[in-house]
C-alpha cells in the first residue's frame, strides 16, 4: 500500500458581518479561533468575506485584532460588505491588503480569487487573464488548484452571472480544479456538478441553518475531506480522510475498487484516544494510529456490493467524550465511475439575497 502524500488542513471560516466588538457573532468568532489555535492547529485559515458588515474603518478595526489572535497564517478573501459604498475596495486594501492572491503549498496552488470587480457579481479582463495564468501554471508544475472565492455559484435566489463568469467557468471546466471554497450564502453547502465541487461554508454573523462554525478541510493528492465543528460542540473531532464521500467524488479515482483502506485524522485535547469504523451495519473494526498520525484500517472492497455504502467512524478519548464522522462512498469492482450531480443540503429558501 502506498504511503500517503503530505496533507495540507486547513480552516474555512464563513462571513462574519462584523460591527461592534462583544456581539454575539463577534464572540463566537472568538472562541472559534481560540479553539482552532488550540485544537485543530491547521496550516492555515481563510475568511470567507463579508468580513465586516458597512465596509467602516473602525468595522476594520474589531476585524483585524480578531483575526490576529490566529497562531498560524491566514488569508482573507473580499465580500460585498467588504465593499459597501466602495467599489474600489479602498478600505480593505488599507486595512487587509491585497484582494486577490495565490501561494503553493506541498503540491497544492491555493488560488483567492476577487468576484467583486464588477457588482453585484464579476471579474475584471485583468483578473482573470491572472486567473488563466494561475490556473495554467499549476497545471505545468503538477500541482492541485484550489479556489477560494467570495460568491458561491449555485446561492438558491440569486444568479451568478456577469462580466468575466463566463471566461471563469472556462477555466474551472478546462482546468482540473480539485475544490471551490465559497461563502456569501449564510447556509451551508456542497455542490458537485459532475466535474466540479462547490463547498459553501455556513455564515458565522448570521447563520442558517445551524449554529455558527467553521469548515475543517483536509486535502492530500486525490483526497479531499470536510467536516463542519459547530460552536457549540466539544471534545475530540474525527475526520474521514479516505475513502472520497460520494458528494465529492467526481471520477473513478475516487472511489473503492478492490482492496483499500480506512483512514481518519483526529483532533483531540485529551489522550488515551479509541477508534474503531463501521461499514453499513457490519461489525466494529478497531483502527491504530499510524506513523503519519492518521487512524487506519483495511477496507476490503471485493467483499461489498457495487454500489453505495456507508462508513462511519467513532472515536472516544480518556475523558470518556465521542465523536463520529459519517460518509458514504462508492464501490465498483470495474473502477467506472461517472459523476451524478448533486447537492447537500437541499436549500429552496434563504433569508438573504
Amino acid at each position: 500500500m502506498p504511503l500517503p502524500e503530505r496533507a495540507v488542513t486547513f480552516v474555512w471560516f464563513g462571513d462574519l458581518h462584523l460591527t461592534d466588538a462583544g456581539l454575539p457573532n463577534h464572540l463566537a468568532a472568538q472562541a472559534l479561533i481560540e479553539e482552532v489555535n488550540s485544537l485543530i492547529r491547521p496550516d492555515f485559515a481563510i475568511f470567507a468575506g463579508d468580513n465586516v458588515q458597512h465596509a467602516q474603518p473602525d468595522q476594520f478595526q474589531v476585524f483585524n485584532p480578531l483575526r490576529s489572535r490566529l497562531r498560524m497564517p491566514h488569508h482573507v478573501l473580499v465580500g460585498d460588505h467588504d465593499v459597501h459604498q466602495d467599489p474600489t475596495g479602498r478600505q480593505f486594501r488599507q486595512f487587509v491588503g491585497d484582494m486577490f492572491g495565490s501561494f503553493v503549498l506541498d503540491g497544492f496552488r491555493f488560488i483567492r480569487l476577487n468576484t467583486l470587480e464588477h457588482r453585484p457579481v464579476g471579474l475584471s479582463d485583468n483578473q482573470i487573464a491572472w486567473f488563466r495564468s494561475e490556473a495554467d501554471l499549476a497545471v505545468q508544475a503538477d500541482e492541485h488548484i484550489v479556489v477560494f472565492q467570495h460568491h458561491y455559484p449555485y446561492k438558491v435566489w440569486e444568479q451568478y452571472d456577469g462580466p468575466g463568469l463566463d471566461a471563469w467557468r472556462e477555466i474551472v471546466q478546462t482546468r482540473r480544479v480539485s475544490a471551490i471554497f465559497c461563502g456569501h450564502t449564510h447556509y451551508g453547502q456542497i455542490a458537485n456538478d459532475g466535474r466540479n465541487i462547490a463547498i459553501a461554508t455556513r455564515s458565522i454573523g448570521d447563520p442558517e441553518g445551524g449554529p455558527p462554525g467553521f469548515t475543517l478541510a483536509h486535502m492530500s493528492g486525490d483526497d479531499l475531506a470536510l467536516v463542519y465543528r459547530t460552536v457549540e460542540e466539544i471534545g475530540p473531532v474525527v475526520l474521514i480522510t479516505h475513502p472520497r464521500d460520494a458528494l465529492l467524488a467526481t471520477g473513478p479515482n475516487h472511489i473503492v475498487n478492490g482492496l483499500d483502506r480506512i483512514e481518519a485524522r483526529v483532533w483531540s485535547l485529551v489522550p488515551n484516544l479509541r477508534a474503531e469504523a463501521r461499514i453499513d451495519q457490519g461489525n466494529p473494526l478497531p483502527m491504530h494510529r499510524g506513523a503519519s498520525g492518521l487512524w487506519t484500517c483495511e477496507l476490503d472492497g471485493n467483499n461489498l456490493a457495487k454500489g453505495e455504502h456507508t462508513l462511519q467512524v467513532r472515536v472516544s478519548d480518556g475523558a470518556g467524550c465521542e465523536a463520529a464522522h459519517c460518509i458514504t462512498f462508492m464501490v465498483d469492482s470495474t473502477g467506472r465511475y461517472t459523476a451524478i450531480p448533486r447537492a447537500h443540503p437541499i436549500v429552496k429558501g434563504t433569508a438573504f439575497c
